[in-house]
C-alpha cells in the first residue's frame, strides 16, 4: 500500500532536478490519497514564501488575496508543533472564531479538505512546512501519518540539498549513537532499544539526542532519514 519509504529514499537519492523530485513526491503522496500539496515557509506566524503548490484553480489566489495565513490555525500551529498534525487537531478548546469557521468553509468549497501538515523547524522562528490535503471530505488515515511524514522529510532534505549545493560537515557519530538510530529505523521505542542493547532508557535517550544534534535533526525520524542519506544507516 503506497510508496515504500526506503524505495522513495533510494529513488530520490540521485535526482538532480527539483522538478523531478517534486513529481516523484507528488506521485508518492497521491498514492496516500492526497491530491493537494503545498511547500511553504513561515516566520513569526505568517507565511513568507510558497516555493510551490498543487491546489484546485483559484484556491491559492484567494488565500493570498484574503491574507488567510493571519487566521489559518495551521500556520499558527506550525511554530509550536514538533511533529506532523491533522488539521482537525488545531481545534482550540474555546472553538474556532467566526472568521476561522468561514475560512474553513471557503476552503472546503474550493476543494481543500481533510489535511495534515508536516512542520520542519529551522533557525529561530523559521519553519518550513508541507501540507497535504484532499479535494473531497474524508478521514485522514492516522496509521499512515508517520509514513507520509517520512516521505515529506526525505523530499525536504533532498530539496534543500538541490537548492543549496554546499556539503554540510557533521561531527562523526559514535557507535552507540548509530546503533540507537538503526533500531529507531526499525520502529523500536527507547525502552525496547535499551533492552536490546542492555543499557538504560535514559542512556538511549542521551545517545539519540546527541545523534540528532550532530545531524542537525529536529526529531528522530528526520535523524534516521539523514542517517540513511549519508550512508550511516543501511536501507
Amino acid at each position: 500500500m503506497g510508496t515504500n519509504v526506503e524505495t522513495f529514499i533510494e529513488t530520490t537519492q540521485h535526482v538532480a532536478s527539483a522538478a523531478v523530485l517534486k513529481k516523484l513526491f507528488l506521485s508518492a503522496v497521491a498514492e496516500e490519497g492526497y491530491e493537494n500539496a503545498v511547500f511553504a515557509r513561515a516566520n513569526n506566524r505568517r507565511l513568507t514564501s510558497i516555493p510551490w503548490s498543487e491546489f484546485p484553480a483559484g484556491y491559492l489566489e484567494t488565500y493570498r488575496t484574503e491574507n488567510w495565513d493571519r487566521i489559518d490555525p495551521v500556520v499558527q500551529r506550525v511554530h509550536s508543533a514538533r511533529g506532523p498534525f491533522k488539521w482537525s487537531d488545531t481545534h482550540p478548546r474555546s472553538g474556532f472564531s467566526r472568521e476561522q469557521k468561514s475560512f474553513f468553509e471557503q476552503c472546503r468549497e474550493l476543494g481543500v479538505h481533510s489535511g495534515i501538515t508536516i512542520p520542519i523547524h529551522g533557525l529561530g522562528q523559521e519553519v518550513d512546512l508541507i501540507s497535504l490535503s484532499q479535494r473531497v471530505a474524508d478521514r485522514v488515515p492516522s496509521h499512515r501519518i508517520t509514513h507520509v511524514y517520512m516521505l515529506s522529510v526525505q523530499y525536504w532534505l533532498k530539496y534543500c540539498e538541490l537548492a543549496d549545493q554546499r556539503d554540510h560537515e557533521i561531527c562523526p557519530l559514535t557507535a552507540q549513537e548509530l546503533e540507537c538510530l538503526r533500531w529507531c529505523k526499525e520502529g523500536k521505542t527507547n525502552w525496547e532499544i535499551g533492552e536490546i542493547l542492555n543499557i538504560s532508557e535514559k542512556t538511549v535517550e542521551f545517545h539519540l539526542s546527541n545523534g540528532m544534534r550532530k545531524l542537525g535533526a529536529g526529531n528522530r525520524i528526520t535523524a534516521v532519514i539523514m542517517g540513511i542519506k549519508r550512508g550511516l544507516i543501511p536501507l
